[in-house]
C-alpha cells in the first residue's frame, strides 16, 4: 500500500503545532495590550507639557504605548493566522497521496459521485451539471489507477557516479542520495526538478509518483551529461 505510515500522526502534529503557535501569539498579544493599558492608566490623561521637565518621559511613555498596542495587533494577526491554519488542516477534505487510505477514500468518493450522476440523469438538469460531475469522475478514476500502478511498481535504484536514486516506501518519497555535498549547479538542478533537501533523511526528495520518477531520471541524465563534458 502506498502512502506514509505516519501520515495521520504527522497531520495531528501539524495541527497541534498550529494551535500551539496560535495560543502563544494570543497570550503575547494580551500581555502587550495590558502593558500598553497599564502605562496609559498611570498617565491618567495627563497632557503633554511642552518644555516641561516631564516632556521627555511623557514622549517616551507615548512611544511605549504605541509600540505595545502595535505589537499586540501584530501578534493578534499571527494568532488568527495560525488558528485558521489549524482549522483548515482539521477540515481539509482533500485526499493526499501520502494517506495510506487514499485509494479507499477515493473509491468511496467515486461511488458517491457516480450515484449523484445517476440521480441527476433521472431528473431535469442543465447539461453542464453532468459535464462537471463526469469530469470529476474521470479525474478520480485516473488518480485511483495511478495510485494502484504505483503500488505495484517495483522501482529499481538508479545509480550514478557519486550517488543513487531510490524509492523510500516508508515515507512515500523518491530520494536522491549523494556521496558528498552536491555542487551549487547540481543543487539548482534538483530544486528545478522539484526536489527539496530533507535533513532528517539526509537526502534530496519529493513525493513518489510518475512526475517524481520522471524528474529523478531528468536529474540523473543532467548529471551524466555534466560528467561527460568535464
Amino acid at each position: 500500500m502506498s502512502g506514509r505510515k505516519d501520515y495521520e500522526e504527522r497531520k495531528q502534529r501539524r495541527i497541534a503545532s498550529y494551535e500551539a503557535k496560535a495560543k502563544k501569539n494570543k497570550l503575547e498579544s494580551n500581555q502587550r495590550a495590558k502593558q500598553g493599558s497599564k502605562i496609559l492608566e498611570v498617565m491618567n490623561g495627563q497632557p503633554l507639557l511642552i518644555g516641561h521637565h516631564s516632556e521627555r518621559r511623557h514622549r517616551a511613555d507615548l512611544k511605549r504605548i504605541d509600540n505595545n498596542f502595535r505589537k499586540a495587533n501584530e501578534l493578534e494577526d499571527k494568532s488568527n493566522y495560525y488558528a485558521d491554519k489549524a482549522e483548515s488542516a482539521k477540515n481539509n477534505n482533500a485526499i493526499s497521496s501520502d494517506d495510506p487510505e487514499a485509494i479507499v477514500k477515493l473509491e468511496q468518493r467515486l461511488y458517491a459521485l457516480e450515484k449523484t450522476r445517476e440521480d441527476i440523469k433521472k431528473k431535469e438538469h442543465a447539461p453542464y451539471e453532468l459535464e462537471y460531475i463526469s469530469r470529476d469522475i474521470r479525474r478520480i478514476k485516473d488518480r485511483i489507477a495511478e495510485l494502484k500502478e504505483l503500488d505495484e511498481l517495483d522501482f529499481k535504484d538508479i545509480e550514478f557516479v557519486g550517488g543513487k536514486v531510490t524509492h523510500n516506501r516508508e515515507i512515500n518519497r523518491i530520494q536522491v542520495f549523494f556521496d558528498g555535498k552536491p555542487d551549487e549547479e547540481t543543487r539548482k538542478t534538483l530544486k528545478h526538478r522539484g526536489f527539496r533537501w530533507a535533513k532528517s533523511e539526509m537526502a534530496w526528495q519529493r513525493q513518489f509518483n510518475k512526475n517524481g520518477i520522471w524528474a529523478a531520471k531528468c536529474v540523473v541524465t543532467t548529471l551524466k551529461e555534466k560528467l561527460s563534458n568535464e
